[in-house]
């Protein structure tokens, strides 16, 4: 796959390449990562929140959720939102809503996505979340005699759910066990790692895992490729653990130094040097290193907390890495006959609609008689058009998600997922690796885009 270029990004004036590590510097097996944070999560709500043994028998779907879906917490309801922030596609738990449902509860409105009602689906960690929280509001419409909690309590607990999985241990400890299951190997990330610093670029870590679960998945997938380097500490020159982000790029924290060694901290507040640290600040990063924000460019997957706050508090450049890119683009250009079918059928509708306008304007404006057997019989044929891209539009978007179809739009529109990546991400990618097919001093320049009115 490509790399994906958004806005100006000259590598030739990059000194730092800083990367996020979970689904970035590391790639998971997400199917597999995501059923374990499901069922981890099914265990803390009933032991931890009181909920019935019966939601141990839930199950487990990978496409019953995307990346940058909506949660309306009050309603139940799982949205897909176009960059105007207008619902095109919503499940009421697993139940796909019909237009007229839409229209009922959210009267052609458009989402506040600052409203605490409505929670982002930015990240893969989010989709065990989505689908445990539309299964729970099925079991609750359909068997009101257990007295669950309302949808927005429901949503409140399965993210205390999911949060206490990954913070005590429930499914990192899982993970370091079970290394080659769930976490995916990939030589030529460290190639390209490897490469950058032959361009004399430096490199970061900083991440929101612990240091003691870093240490075991870049052992795993770093060291045992590396040429140039003995491990993966002297390939990077900062490595900072348990980051906090995104508040690691908006408030000023505490930094501990870590003891590679011994994985011991003790307190830090001098100017950094390279080694192992915990928490911190990015802005004390780049005073101590004498960088300006644009010389660093981070990568990250999670578009809220890796790059829009980052771009936002910073000015650091930004890529975002969407695993699930190489998959979009592949379906994308499979259904391109598909699309071309669409794109006639929409113009033969076209021509009917004018020819109906037609008619109209000689009836109303030239006062002439029209027969309305030749209006209804051109509002027949466009019914007969509407039912087949209808149907085209359905095998389109099952060669994407079959619930959701495609990530990075809605309807016709991008979606509200694709205009963030849009605006905040200097550029994007599937995958690390993907650099392999780039020179490191590469200056990476956006097609022109066209406005509505030069098409």
């Amino acid at each position: 796959m490509g790399i994906y270029v958004n806005r100006v990004l000259n590598m030739k004036h990059i000194k730092v390449i800083g990367f996020d590590m979970d689904h970035t510097l590391v790639r998971y097996n997400s199917d597999k990562f995501e059923k374990l944070t499901f069922h981890e999560s099914l265990k803390k709500l009933i032991s931890e929140k009181d909920y019935p043994k019966e939601i141990s028998q839930f199950q487990f779907d990978f496409n019953r959720a995307i990346r940058g879906l909506i949660v309306d917490k009050v309603n139940g309801n799982i949205l897909k939102v176009s960059l105007y922030n207008k619902i095109k596609t919503a499940y009421h738990g697993t139940k796909e809503l019909t237009y007229k449902e839409q229209m009922k509860i959210y009267q052609g409105s458009s989402v506040d996505l600052s409203d605490p009602h409505y929670m982002s689906i930015d990240t893969t960690f989010s989709i065990a979340h989505t689908i445990l929280f539309a299964q729970l509001v099925d079991l609750k419409d359909a068997k009101p005699e257990l007295n669950l909690p309302e949808y927005a309590n429901m949503a409140d607990d399965v993210t205390f759910s999911v949060d206490l999985a990954h913070r005590d241990g429930s499914l990192k400890n899982t993970v370091k066990e079970n290394l080659a299951e769930y976490v995916i190997k990939d030589q030529q990330i460290v190639e390209v790692l490897e490469r950058f610093k032959k361009y004399d670029k430096k490199l970061w870590i900083v991440t929101n895992s612990d240091y003691n679960y870093t240490k075991a998945l870049l052992d795993y997938t770093i060291n045992p490729f590396l040429k140039d380097h003995k491990d993966w500490q002297e390939l990077f020159e900062i490595t900072v653990t348990l980051a906090s982000k995104p508040r690691f790029f908006t408030e000023k924290m505490p930094t501990l130094k870590v003891d590679p060694k011994t994985a011991l901290m003790e307190n830090y507040d001098v100017k950094l040097v390279p080694g192992v640290y915990q928490g911190g600040y990015a802005t004390k990063l780049q005073e101590d290193f004498e960088l300006q924000g644009d010389q660093i460019l981070y990568l990250g997957d999670h578009i809220y907390g890796d790059i829009v706050k980052l771009k936002k508090a910073c000015g650091w450049r930004t890529a975002l890495v969407i695993e699930e890119l190489d998959r979009e683009v592949k379906a994308y250009k499979s259904t391109k006959e598909i699309s071309i079918e669409i794109d006639q059928l929409m113009q033969e509708k076209i021509s009917l609609e004018n020819q109906i306008d037609e008619l109209y304007a000689k009836e109303h404006e030239y006062r002439q008689k029209v027969e309305k057997n030749d209006v209804f019989a051109k509002f027949n044929d466009i019914e007969k058009i509407d039912k087949k891209i209808a149907g085209l539009i359905k095998t389109y978007e099952s060669n994407f998600n079959p619930n959701w179809g495609e990530v990075m739009r809605a309807g016709v529109e991008p979606s509200v997922y694709a205009s963030q990546i849009e605006r905040y991400a200097c550029i994007y990618m599937t995958k690390i690796s993907d650099f392999s097919q780039y020179n490191p001093r590469k200056y990476y320049r956006p097609k022109k885009r066209k406005i509505a009115h030069e098409r």
